[in-house]
């Protein structure tokens, strides 16, 4: 992805969510002459609250991860009715990327929210067009997802995959973003996660008996995971995991339906 991101694609749909290029906790005027505050990259880890609520039946098996998937955080048809609402928002855009050095406008559209009026983040060194008055249903959201997690967020990021041609590459959000919570509605579609690191070997040759095999399998899980996101669900990712994986939504032809996505972090200025 674009360079103010710690991704490696670079295709214009697959575009990073949105963070700041600046390492400073400095706040900066806009035209306005309003003070701006701009996310900070690096962040302690007391300056966060981490989702401690979830059993451990969501969890995913990754290996140097806290991560956990609920395949039911809403039912199938409440979020499609969410995601029919939210296709309406007039906040959708497309946003202007720098790749390889050229403005590109993207093709997948985005909206921003921040329950910080002075807060600022950066897309692909670009300001993101950020809005502070929630529509009534993404605030009933936020809350719904905060309540069950027990953490509080303060920016919510919308993504909106028209079709199956829309997709975001393989990537890692900010390292220093410790707690996401992304929502899906509408069109389910496949999420890729990749260890940075390839399986360890086996100390010992493999052998041909079964139980060699499914351990062998098993251990493959842990590197690399690939599953369906049902409408309706909720991917939590937190502590170290961008440090050491990346995620995807690739490409499905097939896929007709739209898909939104809401992501929901903890920025701290």
């Amino acid at each position: 992805m674009p360079s103010s991101t710690n991704s490696t694609s670079s295709a214009k749909d697959a575009s990073p969510p949105p963070e700041s290029t600046k390492r400073s906790a400095k706040s900066t005027a806009g035209a306005s002459g309003r003070t701006k505050k701009r996310a900070r990259l690096t962040v302690g880890e007391d300056e966060t609250t981490q989702v401690t609520s979830l059993e451990d039946r969501y969890r995913l098996p990754l290996a140097d991860a806290d991560a956990f998937y609920v395949p039911d955080f809403v039912d199938g048809a409440t979020a499609q009715e969410w995601h029919d609402e939210l296709l309406k928002l007039e906040e959708w855009y497309r946003p202007t990327l720098k790749v390889y050095g050229k403005s590109v406008t993207q093709s997948r559209k985005i909206a921003a929210f921040s329950t910080d009026p002075e807060l600022e983040v950066k897309y692909s060194g670009h300001p993101v067009d950020m809005h502070h008055d929630y529509p009534p249903l993404l605030r009933k959201i936020q809350d719904m997802v905060e309540e069950k997690l027990g953490v509080k967020f303060n920016h919510a990021f919308l993504n909106l995959y028209e079709d199956g041609k829309i997709y975001i590459g393989n990537h890692r959000d900010n390292r220093e973003n410790r707690v996401i919570a992304s929502l899906s509605l509408g069109a389910p579609r496949t999420f890729v996660l990749t260890h940075d690191s390839p399986p360890p070997k086996a100390a010992e040759p493999a052998s041909d008996d079964e139980s060699a095999s499914s351990s062998s399998a098993k251990t493959a899980l842990l590197y690399s995971h690939r599953f369906t996101l049902a409408p309706g669900s909720l991917v939590i990712m937190q502590c170290a995991t961008q440090q050491r994986w990346k995620h995807a939504i690739p490409k499905e032809p097939k896929v007709k339906d739209s898909r939104i996505s809401i992501t929901f972090r903890q920025l701290v200025f």
